[in-house]
């Protein structure tokens, strides 16, 4: 996990430094081009908050921890059962009996087998916790050691929480929709700006700029196509 931060420490500060320079050079351009401002701009500040959110992030993923002993677990985990880009962090110390299950959720990522991530939510009568299995190490082994020590199987839930568990069901199916629309959305955006990209070409602009743009929006064909297949577990 050590490696993992300084990783995302290092990719956070290039990031900021990349957005900083596309922006600087944009207004070094000696003809100024409506559509270069904008879309580089975008990219630019588009860097400069990826950056930024690496960075935060680095140092939550090093604050992370989970210590299972006999009577009880100590964890250090992102709190609550939101998928949001960034969370806060909570600490507890939970006795085994207070521990009410941990399900399996959902969530589109491009990066994974599928295009589908599954997360873990652990319920407990001292918070609920989101476990995010590109930030944890062993997860799995985390899981495994829960059931067995609260006696419950993966996606079994204490009763009183059956609506917690329904609830967070409802919200995989909203998010499932919205990544479909949103894969909608990219991909008719920039299989237009693509065609737009096509008729330059054909009148005679080749340019490497040009040809580097028609790739990228390819490329954004592409995770559009991923987000409209995808279908959580």
């Amino acid at each position: 996990m050590r490696s993992q931060v300084w990783v995302a420490r290092i990719f956070g500060i290039l990031a900021c430094l990349f957005g900083v320079f596309v922006v600087v050079v944009l207004f070094q351009v000696p003809e100024p081009v409506v559509w270069l401002y904008v879309f580089g701009g975008i990219f630019g500040l588009c860097a400069v908050a990826t950056g930024g959110w690496m960075l935060v992030n680095a140092s939550q993923i090093a604050r992370l921890r989970a210590i299972a002993t006999p009577d009880e677990l100590r964890i250090v985990a992102h709190a609550g059962r939101a998928m949001g880009l960034t969370r806060k962090l909570a600490e507890a110390v939970i006795p085994w009996a207070e521990v009410q299950g941990v399900a399996g959720s959902s969530t589109f990522n491009q990066t994974r087998s599928g295009g589908v991530q599954t997360n873990y939510i652990l319920y407990t009568n001292r918070g609920d916790f989101t476990l995010d299995v590109r930030l944890w190490a062993n997860v799995a082994g985390l899981i495994r050691e829960v059931c067995a020590r609260s006696g419950r199987k993966p996606g079994e839930i204490a009763p009183e929480r059956s609506a917690a568990l329904a609830g967070l069901r409802t919200g995989e199916r909203r998010s499932a929709s919205r990544t479909r629309i949103f894969g909608w959305i990219l991909a008719i955006a920039c299989t237009a700006m693509l065609a737009i990209v096509g008729i330059a070409g054909l009148n005679g602009d080749s340019s490497t700029s040009l040809i580097r743009f028609a790739i990228y929006l390819a490329m954004g064909i592409g995770v559009g196509i991923s987000m409209i297949r995808f279908r959580r577990k």
